[in-house]
């Protein structure tokens, strides 16, 4: 569950982020500190192994990487440099092409694609909050995985930099509008 952890603060950034205690996972939606839930399901877990691996996979021979949280992505607005970005996620799984967005610790920037498992505890921050910050951010591709529906939903961002309708999968093929390799098939997705 995604839940805010205080209205004490007005605006949390990256700098304020590296100074929270370590026991907990939070991240940062416009300046709003979000307490992460201490621990996926097993479920979870699962999908985001075989989605890894299968991505990992088709992506081999690519320049591209892929990395799963818990892994920093800071989204800087443009007046904004790292200690002060206001936007500090941990997606579930993220492709990033541009090495030069890779530091030590982080991606700055947005990855090309992101892919999210649903927390049924708390839908709304991946249907809403996020799909509206990635757009924002330009995020290429954004996959929504829900487990319970056992379906994904796969938003391609167009030339007007919104999001198209998504593509809902829940038997078949899903195919990468960015990544011509990712071919994921949802047989044994949800299984």
């Amino acid at each position: 569950m995604s839940t805010p952890v205080s209205k004490i603060q007005k605006h949390y950034s990256y700098k304020d982020y590296k100074d929270l205690p370590t026991d907990k996972k939070y991240e940062i939606l416009n300046g709003v500190l979000y307490n992460l839930a201490p621990s996926p399901s097993t479920q979870h877990q699962r999908i985001l192994g075989d989605l890894f691996v299968s991505i990992k996979t088709h992506l081999k021979e690519s320049r591209c990487e892929v990395f799963c949280a818990p892994y920093d992505v800071l989204l800087p607005d443009a007046d904004e440099d790292a200690e002060s970005t206001k936007t500090v996620v941990q997606p579930d799984i993220m492709v990033i092409c541009d090495k030069s967005k890779l530091t030590e610790k982080n991606c700055i920037g947005a990855p090309e694609l992101i892919i999210e498992i649903v927390s049924p505890s708390a839908p709304s921050m991946d249907y809403v909050k996020k799909l509206q910050l990635y757009e924002k951010h330009k995020v290429r591709e954004y996959w929504i995985v829900n487990y319970l529906r056992q379906d994904i939903m796969v938003y391609q961002l167009q030339k007007n930099g919104e999001y198209n309708a998504p593509e809902t999968y829940s038997n078949g093929e899903i195919t990468s509008g960015t990544f011509q390799n990712i071919k994921i098939h949802m047989e044994g997705i949800f299984s």
